[in-house]
């Protein structure tokens, strides 16, 4: 019984000592081999004299980095706008006007081509009020024109001023009723339906901005130059009817336009023709004038225009559309708007009493805007473009600077067009 049991436990130990030979020689197979005492000393001319063979796979190995995440929208803008040609961007910057029904002159023409002009504004002499149909079918044929000749693969924005009452550019079927009736109708559904219509109205003949609504007020807005386009003497229904213009155009796929920040009503003088000086306090603009812009900013208002106004307890020194402190610090650090800031029309007097025009225009984007408004006056678009593109290359405009505001733009283009630089799937 002894002599059987001592066969077992040898024959076991032989065959443990066969599988441990057998791991002996896997790790040997796996195992690189031990380097020469040459190798030692060039480890370089070791590894590049070693043959190539394909690595083990280790057993237990790190996990892989994660794939990199999908690109967002804004990626994909601001990735676009680094390849943008420098004249394209500066062309989104500005919003000119031009003279014409029918068509553009050859004098803007040449300005679309030579600066890339990116957007474009109408006033009431682009339109044909006493046409049968009140101005709309040439609107369209004129819009279809410019798109024609637009120089660069993106859409214009093209915006028009249509508030109701006495600034209603077309003959409507229906005459939108003024701000002003609207506010002491303190009617919502009215204020969203009118201008519902009027956006699906203006998208219908190619115009996808609308430079409304205002929302000045002003304790006796009958003493103002603005008189009937204030919503309002009470500041809170002015708000509350903005928000529902906003909402209509929104709704309608027509940009809307909060003006003219941060409050016209305070004065009774015309920045058409000279610079108004309000002393308020910010404490007291907080408590009135501010309302409807907050509540503008907060309906998801797509642009605010800044007014040629010196509010000398903000900023002593320059107008709001001039102003850092107005631009940046209130509107868009204090209200948190994050659109587009334009500026009121360059050819007023409350900005060009004041300042030279192409200066005005570099320290507007400077100050935080975005979008220059000019109407037609060749001359003082020249003179814009000119100092863009000279403060663009000498580097008084960083391209961070401008590439922001070129990305806002873009956001609100792809916003009311079929216009994307983001590839499509497939």
């Amino acid at each position: 019984m002894l002599e059987k049991s001592l066969k077992w436990i040898l024959l076991t130990l032989a065959v443990f000592a066969a599988l441990l030979a057998g791991v002996l020689l896997i790790v040997r197979a796996v195992s690189p081999p031990a380097p020469s005492p040459a190798q030692e000393q060039h480890p370089v001319a070791a590894v590049t004299d070693m043959p190539v063979q394909a690595e083990a796979t280790p057993v237990l190995s790190p996990s892989p980095p994660p794939s990199a995440a999908p690109m967002s929208e804004e990626d994909y803008l601001r990735a676009y706008i680094e390849g943008m040609p420098l004249e394209d961007k500066l062309g989104q910057l500005v919003m000119f006007g031009f003279s014409g029904v029918t068509e553009p002159g050859d004098e803007f023409v040449s300005m679309l081509e030579r600066y890339h002009i990116g957007n474009i504004v109408l006033y009431g002499a682009n339109v044909n009020r006493t046409a049968e149909d009140g101005g709309f079918w040439e609107a369209q044929q004129l819009t279809e024109r410019l798109s024609r000749l637009n120089p660069t693969g993106i859409p214009f924005l093209i915006s028009i001023d249509i508030e109701g009452g006495r600034v209603q550019r077309f003959k409507w079927p229906s005459a939108p009723v003024s701000a002003n009736t609207i506010g002491k109708k303190n009617d919502s559904d009215l204020a969203y339906r009118q201008f519902y219509d009027v956006g699906v109205a203006l998208r219908g003949i190619g115009i996808n901005m609308n430079l409304a609504p205002v929302l000045d007020v002003s304790q006796d807005p009958m003493q103002t130059f603005l008189t009937t386009r204030i919503i309002s003497s009470d500041a809170q229904i002015a708000a509350d009817m903005g928000r529902s213009i906003i909402a209509g155009l929104n709704d309608a796929a027509c940009l809307s336009t909060a003006k003219h920040f941060p409050g016209h009503g305070g004065t009774t003088e015309d920045t058409h023709a000279t610079t108004p000086v309000i002393t308020k306090s910010l404490d007291e603009l907080e408590r009135y004038e501010l309302i409807p812009f907050r509540a503008g900013v907060e309906a998801g208002v797509d642009a605010v225009l800044v007014a040629h106004i010196l509010y000398s307890q903000l900023d002593g020194e320059h107008i709001a559309s001039m102003s850092e402190r107005i631009i940046t610090d209130l509107l868009r650090d204090e209200l948190g708007f994050s659109g587009v800031v334009m500026s009121d029309d360059f050819r007023m007097g409350g900005l060009t009493t004041r300042y030279d025009v192409g200066d005005a225009a570099v320290r507007f984007l400077l100050a935080g805007g975005d979008l220059i408004l000019c109407g037609p006056r060749s001359d003082l678009q020249q003179r814009i473009m000119t100092a863009l593109t000279e403060a663009a290359e000498n580097g008084t405009l960083s391209m961070d600077r401008i590439n922001e505001s070129v990305l806002r733009i873009l956001q609100k283009k792809m916003k009311v067009t079929d216009w994307s630089p983001i590839p499509t799937e497939g």
